[in-house]
């Protein structure tokens, strides 16, 4: 009896023994179970981050690439309109990208992102950030001298093209800025590499069928605000007329008018001619040379007049502070007017930068030049045989894309 009570009592015990142990790993398990859940959840949103960034990813390289291979001016907003376009999310992820062009010519950007989170949210996770970033580079990239740039955009006729013109500027462009309409009228053909028109609208007569590309991006004016203002001290030079002979001037500031009649020579020593309040008029039959000068037009009224059959051979300084600069004036001056009125056979050599003047080259002018860059802010052609090639102090524009384009992160 005894014996038998004991082993009842041992199988007892062993059962409510073993229905403990069984709650206690029921216990142990879930508690373990923790971790082992928010590891899997903490997987499932690193993956769907992962999957974001990948994205993120490939939006900004193609962003990039799209972009170095545009004109400087259009490289950013292409930029941003390939990302937006080429990134989607199917998570509700929120984004931003900047993009920036670099002095070496390449173009980088940055996307962030932010993608809300499902199982570590209860870990006070509520979203992972993700970033991007990559820069590219474009391959060799041709470009092509501007010669001529019209800067005015509110004039209608900025280029007006008469018969008879002919200007002969084989390797460079000219570019208007006009948007009036119409920007141009051809009344000749112009051997020009290209003209590129900012304006929707031109008008092209008896059949000219000059190189015009209408809404073109133009070139803006890259010597605004560039180059060096002189100081300007009282004048040298008052109201002087020379009717002929041999003359030789010296740099300094001419006031009121200084003409020369008649026929004659002139030399103009080197240096700075600064014109105010009036200008120099070339008549007749004078030759004017001058090596290594620069002429400043310091106010509206300040002009250079070439009249009659007047032969000038002039260059801009190649050293110095005024180097390639050949004629120039302040920004900012009101319209005026600047004709060329007749040239036996001149050459102008240097930057001719008048933005505010409407030069109208009248008769027959005659003008052979190797090296002119020419900033007017409308310009008239008539009776003209202009031969020219780029100047040192050149405008250029990009000739078509780079030749490739790479990821350089």
């Amino acid at each position: 009896m005894s014996a038998s009570f004991s082993l009842d009592s041992v199988r007892r015990l062993s059962r409510r023994f073993w229905r403990a142990e069984n709650g206690n790993i029921s216990m142990i398990f879930a508690i373990a179970s923790i971790p082992i859940l928010i590891s899997v959840g903490a997987a499932v949103d690193l993956a769907k981050s992962g999957d974001v960034k990948a994205k993120l990813q490939k939006s900004v390289d193609a962003a990039v690439l799209a972009a170095v291979i545009q004109p400087s001016g259009q490289q950013i907003s292409t930029a941003d309109a390939v990302f937006k376009s080429d990134f989607a999310s199917r998570f509700g992820t929120a984004k931003s990208a900047t993009f920036v062009a670099n002095a070496d010519g390449s173009v980088s950007g940055t996307a962030n992102a932010t993608v809300p989170t499902t199982f570590l949210n209860v870990m006070g996770a509520t979203s992972l950030g993700v970033t991007a970033t990559a820069t590219a580079k474009g391959g060799a990239q041709t470009r092509t001298p501007v010669c001529i740039l019209l800067v005015s955009t509110l004039n209608s006729q900025s280029l007006l093209v008469n018969s008879g013109a002919q200007l002969n500027a084989p390797t460079c462009e000219v570019h208007v800025l006009s948007t009036q309409s119409p920007a141009a009228i051809f009344n000749a053909t112009l051997n020009a590499k290209r003209i590129c028109i900012k304006g929707s609208t031109i008008i092209k007569n008896g059949g000219v069928n000059p190189p015009a590309e209408t809404s073109c991006a133009a070139i803006s004016d890259p010597f605004a605000g560039t180059l060096p203002v002189p100081t300007v001290g009282s004048c040298t030079f008052n109201n002087k007329t020379y009717d002929s002979g041999t003359v030789t001037l010296d740099p300094g500031v001419y006031c009121g008018w200084t003409n020369f009649n008649g026929s004659g020579t002139l030399k103009l020593n080197p240096g700075l001619y600064v014109i105010k309040n009036g200008g120099m008029t070339f008549n007749s039959s004078w030759t004017v040379t001058g090596t290594g000068v620069t002429f400043y037009l310091v106010d509206q009224n300040a002009t250079l007049t070439f009249n009659g059959n007047v032969n000038a051979t002039l260059s801009a300084p190649t050293t110095g502070t005024y180097a390639n600069i050949l004629m120039y004036e302040p920004t900012g001056l009101s319209t005026s007017n600047l004709p060329i009125n007749g040239t036996s056979g001149s050459s102008f050599t240097g930057l001719m930068y008048l933005p505010s003047r409407n030069v109208t080259i009248n008769s027959v002018s005659n003008v052979s030049s190797n090296s002119v860059t020419m900033v007017f802010n409308t310009l008239i052609l008539n009776a003209t045989n202009w031969n020219i090639a780029p100047g040192a102090l050149s405008m250029s524009v990009a000739n078509g894309p780079a030749g490739t384009a790479f990821l350089a992160r």
